[in-house]
């Protein structure tokens, strides 16, 4: 683990880039949609992005647990560079795509090879000494929000200027330079498992306690409340400001937001610290749901900026901060394993609200989203009440 700061700086910077690739086009594809296939209906728009992300989400949970257990076998960094490498030739295919429902298609092929997020997770979990696990995942996720920061941003000014196509041809730029770096500097000491020690694909996520299934319970709620208007962002700002600059409008709320997710992991990774999880999670989820709310009743876009940025405020740290708990209630050498099942049921949420939140805009329009998203944030509590005490019960982590 001597590599282990040097590989989390390698890490933090690559995944900013990959972030920042993937936010600079995947949040404007209603507006390629809408320019490209001439789709204005607030509804139809909905369900194409609903299935959009419904696939592209399926395709990421059938196999993001296989690289996670192929991780184990043959290690973290290959499949960090599997993600990095043949994601910067696949996301540039989706300008082939003919019609809405071929790039749906090409979404769902790309989504099977996805997954830098989880295989950077496990690879800085795997490589970093425990007492210094939660500051590496901490610092992690203001990589990821940064890189959405600066690919909102961006994203928006090159679709303003340029388009669709130079943003998705950036994005596989991004990857790519990434996957160069993460060849380049990144170090591990991995010994693969002898032959009689290679556990199976089942048995990779056999004998779980109930602590780390409340755990992925927890985490499934936490995906589906973040993420259910995320995909919406566009029709939001349409349905306030009108469709005029919707992509330039869309980049700088979404980038302002994705700067309260920064400032998320640094706080509340520093409160994680000095209470215990139930103590900060519980008013997080509460503010968060209130937040949610008032985003539904936004009058202006300032207005609908300024409580959006709240929300990633509170919201942006909440993952690290359960799997920073995950990773200490499972063993080492199943981490790999652990942390792809727990991306693939994150994912799992979003490809729910995916659903329902395509059903929610068609019948009742876009602002309800932002409604349901909060009652959601709100259910999550009861659940990760019912988490801690089991994980306190079996004394898998300090009970301060």
């Amino acid at each position: 683990m001597h590599h282990w700061k040097q590989n989390l700086y390698v890490v933090w910077l690559t995944q900013i880039l990959v972030m920042a690739g993937f936010s600079g086009a995947i949040p404007f594809v209603p507006v390629y949609i809408r320019d490209t296939w001439g789709i204005t209906s607030e509804a139809e728009l909905g369900v194409w992005m609903a299935a959009f992300t419904f696939f592209g989400m399926l395709s990421f949970c059938l196999f993001i647990p296989v690289w996670g257990v192929l991780a184990d076998r043959y290690g973290r960094k290959i499949m960090l560079l599997r993600a990095y490498y043949v994601d910067a030739l696949l996301f540039p295919c989706l300008l082939l795509a003919p019609s809405p429902a071929w790039l749906v298609a090409v979404r769902f092929v790309v989504s099977a090879f996805t997954g830098t997020v989880s295989a950077a997770q496990t690879l800085v979990v795997t490589n970093t000494p425990q007492e210094h696990q939660g500051f590496a995942l901490g610092l992690l996720s203001t990589a990821i929000w940064s890189g959405n920061l600066v690919g909102f941003a961006c994203g928006g000014l090159i679709m303003h200027w340029y388009g669709f196509s130079v943003a998705i041809l950036t994005c596989g730029a991004l990857f790519l330079l990434a996957g160069i770096l993460a060849h380049a500097f990144i170090h591990e000491d991995f010994v693969p498992p002898r032959p009689e020690e290679k556990i199976s694909f089942q048995s990779s996520w056999s004998g779980l306690s109930l602590a780390v299934w409340l755990s992925f319970c927890v985490i499934l709620l936490m995906a589906v409340s973040r993420r259910f208007d995320e995909p919406y962002v566009p029709l939001m700002v349409e349905r306030i400001h009108g469709p005029e600059n919707t992509a330039l409008h869309t980049g700088w709320i979404s980038a302002l937001a994705a700067f309260g997710g920064v400032l998320s992991g640094v706080i509340l990774g520093k409160l994680c610290d000095r209470f215990s999880p139930q103590r900060v999670t519980v008013p997080v989820l509460v503010l968060c749901a209130v937040t949610m709310f008032l985003q539904s009743l936004a009058p202006t876009l300032a207005f609908f900026a300024a409580f959006r940025f709240a929300n990633f405020l509170f919201a942006g740290g909440l993952e690290a901060g359960m799997l920073s708990i995950l990773s200490r209630i499972t063993p080492q050498e199943r981490r790999g394993a652990i942390f792809g099942l727990s991306s693939s049921i994150r994912m799992s949420g979003v490809l729910v609200s995916s659903l329902v939140s395509g059903g929610i805009i068609y019948w009742t329009g876009v602002r309800n989203i932002y409604v349901v998203s909060g009652v959601l944030f709100l259910l999550t509590i009861p659940v990760f009440g019912l988490a801690v005490a089991r994980i306190r019960k079996e004394r898998i982590i300090n009970n301060e």
